[in-house]
This record gives structure tokens, C-alpha cells and sequence, in this order.
């Protein structure tokens, strides 16, 4: 089982409609491969997009959560919020852009 940044749930969630969008009238079966490329690329580029802003000290302190286990949403929330980026915007716009691209992309 692969290990997601963000909760693989809530990557199919944003993922599906765009491959149903792109895809339309297709199995799962058919797009499965699609679905899981673009749900490990959606969490890499929200994971690239979060820690692009840190500094060598945060990344090395939000190092230490991972290493601790420590996957509590609120304890991330609260380090990216003292760190001074805003989780929910970050993440949006990645959303948006990776949407945009996806459709308007190669595939269309």
C-alpha cells in the first residue's frame, strides 16, 4: 500500500470527477491506471506545493512529526499556520492548476 500525504480518500474525491469530466461514458476498470497516476500526482504536487515555502529549520522540524508518527491533521495545521502559509489556499490553488491542466491537457 502506498503512503499519501494527503488521505488517498480525499484525493479520489477531487480526482474522480475530473477523470469522469475527461473521461466520460468509461469503466473504472478503464481509467484505473489513469485514476491511480494522477491520484499519487495530485498528492505529490500538494505535498511539493506546501513544503516549497519552508525554510531548512521547518523542514527539518516537520521531519522530526513525520518521524514521530505524529499525523495529526491539527498538529500539521497548526505547524504550516506558524510557519506562515496558509494550508487551505496552497492547497486550492494546486487543486485548481492540477485540474486545469489535467483537462485541458495531452489526454483531451
Amino acid at each position: 500500500m502506498e503512503n499519501y500525504f494527503i488521505e488517498r480518500d480525499t484525493l479520489e474525491k477531487i480526482v474522480d470527477p475530473l477523470i469522469a469530466q475527461k473521461y466520460p461514458n468509461q469503466s473504472a476498470e478503464a481509467v484505473k491506471d489513469i485514476r491511480d497516476e494522477n491520484i499519487r500526482k495530485l498528492d505529490d504536487l500538494l505535498l511539493d506545493a506546501l513544503f516549497r515555502g519552508l525554510n531548512k529549520l521547518q523542514i527539518a522540524e516537520v521531519n522530526i512529526m513525520f518521524d514521530q508518527e505524529e499525523m495529526n491533521p491539527d498538529a500539521f495545521r497548526n505547524f504550516f499556520k506558524k510557519a506562515g502559509i496558509d494550508v487551505e489556499q496552497v492547497m486550492q490553488e494546486t487543486i485548481d492548476k492540477f485540474a486545469k491542466e489535467f483537462l485541458g491537457g495531452q489526454n483531451a
